[in-house]
């Protein structure tokens, strides 16, 4: 196990629901926290007696809300400008900018709640919503829908396996990253493909 990992496990041991809360909160935003690994720990305490399942499930869940609200609001500030300023670096013009947004105006609000189970996904369509101006009603129903799944999969993963639940999310864990990074391969593909479309439809 690694040293993040034992000083989660020992804020979940003193603190409990408010070190949940703050840690998950943070993870959304960015800051490397092992949401996963978190959950399922707090999970299994909950068959210790040490922390109530609902009561646990609802935390975990307004936390991961909380967090991605944040980011929302920290991109809708930020905004395209911000983008286009670092754009540069990223090898992104103002063309493909202006493109990706429109795509995801009209796509990307499907990939909120899957969004969550892959982790660093979850921060691009949080960021990435505010950054297009996505609705924020439509936005706060999505987000609070799969942070909501998100916390009862993976606290009651916890809670099921028992004193198993460490060596599975470390497997799990390496499977979500692998299908995150599928996942936006597939994101990406498909978007060049809009743009490929649309600049035939153009020319036709």
């Amino acid at each position: 196990m690694h040293e993040l990992e034992h000083y989660v496990m020992s804020i979940i041991f003193h603190y409990r629901y408010a070190g949940l809360f703050i840690m998950l909160m943070g993870g959304m935003i960015g800051i490397p926290v092992p949401d996963e690994f978190l959950m399922t720990f707090s999970g299994f305490q909950t068959i210790l007696g040490r922390m109530n399942f609902a009561k646990t499930l609802l935390v975990a869940a307004f936390g991961s809300f909380m967090g991605m609200n944040l980011s929302y609001w920290i991109g809708r500030r930020l905004g395209i400008p911000f983008l286009e300023k670092v754009g540069p670096f990223l090898h992104f013009n103002e063309k493909k900018i202006k493109s990706a947004e429109h795509w995801f105006q009209r796509f990307g609000d499907r990939l909120i709640v899957i969004g969550y189970f892959f982790p660093g996904f979850r921060h691009f369509t949080a960021y990435f919503s505010g950054m297009s101006k996505l609705h924020y009603g439509r936005y706060a129903l999505l987000a609070a829908t799969g942070a909501f799944l998100w916390a009862l999969t993976f606290i009651t993963l916890g809670r099921i396996l028992g004193a198993h639940w460490e060596k599975i999310t470390f497997i799990l864990h390496r499977y979500l990253v692998r299908g995150g990074i599928v996942l936006a391969l597939i994101v990406f593909l498909i978007y060049l493909y809009s743009i490929k479309r649309g600049k035939a439809s153009l020319e036709d």
